[in-house]
């Protein structure tokens, strides 16, 4: 009797022992799927966090009035990627041509510095910037003074870019190589404003910037 109660005993704390040691490795293996899940999710995480240090060597940025600007800026964002942003006046010029065309005048003869809202993207912090803007009173808006006044892009690749009806670049493209005399500044293309809703408008930016080579 006292024999078959001790291979009882010993049969039920080899059972005891074997259930312990499952256990100890069934622990062991989701403490090892539980690190293997926080190792993921970290590398996950960085990988978040180095896309969205991530940014565009090019920046298209412009002042439009009527618009026309504006949608060069969009054929050449379409054509190369990108930043893309708009110079925006803190205050707004009239919806009225005439009325505006006054004001701009004023501001010229009166080398006016009109502000504009902060931008989104730091121009200085890109290779190449695109800058766009209508030609008035056959120069510059002083918006774009404002702005040339406002950025140092030495050591940035300048490529501009305007509208204009009848006065080409009106000499602008000379006049943003003296005010930043550090950057490199391409040949650039102006537009007529009436003609930069034709198909051959989009054509010529297209080719325009086939002779760039800036890749």
């Amino acid at each position: 009797m006292k024999k078959i109660l001790a291979v009882l005993l010993a049969v039920m704390i080899l059972f005891a022992l074997v259930g312990c040691a499952n256990s100890d490795q069934t622990d062991h293996k989701e403490e090892e799927t539980k690190e293997e899940t926080v190792e993921e999710n970290t590398k996950e995480s960085e990988t978040v966090e180095d896309g969205n240090e991530e940014k565009s060597d090019t920046l298209i940025v412009y002042f439009s009035w009527s618009n026309n600007t504006e949608t060069m800026a969009n054929y050449i964002h379409e054509q190369i990627g990108g930043d893309i942003e708009r110079i925006v006046p803190v205050d707004a010029y009239p919806d009225n041509y005439n009325e505006t065309a006054d004001l701009a005048k004023a501001q010229q003869d009166n080398d006016e510095r009109p502000q504009f809202e902060a931008l989104a993207y730091d121009p200085t912090t890109y290779d190449t910037v695109f800058i766009g803007y209508p030609i008035w009173w056959y120069s510059l808006p002083m918006i774009m003074e404002t702005f040339f006044d406002t950025y140092d892009f030495t050591g940035i690749t300048i490529v501009p870019f305007n509208t204009h009806e009848g006065s080409k670049d009106g000499g602008t493209y000379e006049m943003i190589r003296e005010r930043e005399p550090g950057a490199t500044v391409l040949e650039g293309l102006p537009i007529r404003g009436r003609d930069v809703n034709d198909t051959s408008s989009k054509d010529e930016v297209r080719e325009w910037l086939g002779k760039l080579n800036l890749e």
